[in-house]
């Protein structure tokens, strides 16, 4: 799986807030970073830029964990990736066909992220809580520093919060690790009515 992927992925392995009960920002910050949006079905257009390197944007479409397909916007020709019943498929025409690429072993994989997300949220610095206009509505904001991978990563996470349905609108990653430096902006937005490929 490329870089451009892995974050994306990352940051989705969750289950849904809890607005309505009191906490403080530090709390508020710990329960987005750990739980997100949940895993219902939900569209993303995902920018990262790679100091260095190319940016790439992409949609990042999932109905439920477990399943769910990386739509590249740029590099056009990049291929698209999608998961489905434990396995992992590649696709060189924009979703037409699709090869397996490997197994995954889903649950495995979400409860590990999930217990990563838990060490990475201890380390939490910095932490702030504001409120920003996003799309003509105001937000609730939520972002701080923190460690990932054992202190290996340095990463700043900022989130814009629908104020109405505690929904995560906007996130911003920015990463930094000895050789790699990147920040990711993802534009969430829930997909009710949508359906992806199951290959055969």
């Amino acid at each position: 799986m490329t870089r451009a992927i892995l974050p994306t992925v990352l940051f989705l392995l969750c289950a849904a807030p809890q607005p309505g009960f009191a906490e403080d920002c530090r709390d508020r910050f710990t329960r987005l970073l750990i739980h997100g949006n949940g895993d219902g079905p939900v569209k993303i257009h995902v920018t990262q830029e790679i100091v260095g390197g190319p940016t790439t944007t992409n949609y990042f479409h999932q109905t439920e964990a477990g399943h769910w397909m990386t739509e590249m916007i740029e590099p056009e020709n990049s291929p698209w990736v999608l998961t489905y019943d434990n396995v992992m498929y590649t696709s060189q025409d924009k979703g037409k066909t699709w090869t397996e690429l490997r197994a995954l072993d889903t649950r495995n994989n979400q409860a590990d992220a999930k217990d990563g997300l838990r060490e990475d949220a201890k380390t939490a610095k910095n932490v702030v809580c504001g409120k920003e206009t996003l799309e003509d509505a105001v937000h609730d904001t939520v972002e701080a520093d923190y460690s990932s991978q054992r202190g290996t990563t340095e990463i700043h996470a900022k989130f814009w919060v629908d104020q109405k349905s505690g929904y995560i609108a906007k996130t911003f990653y920015h990463m930094k690790n000895d050789g790699f430096e990147s920040m990711t902006t993802q534009l969430i937005e829930p997909a009710p009515d949508l359906l992806l490929p199951v290959p055969e």
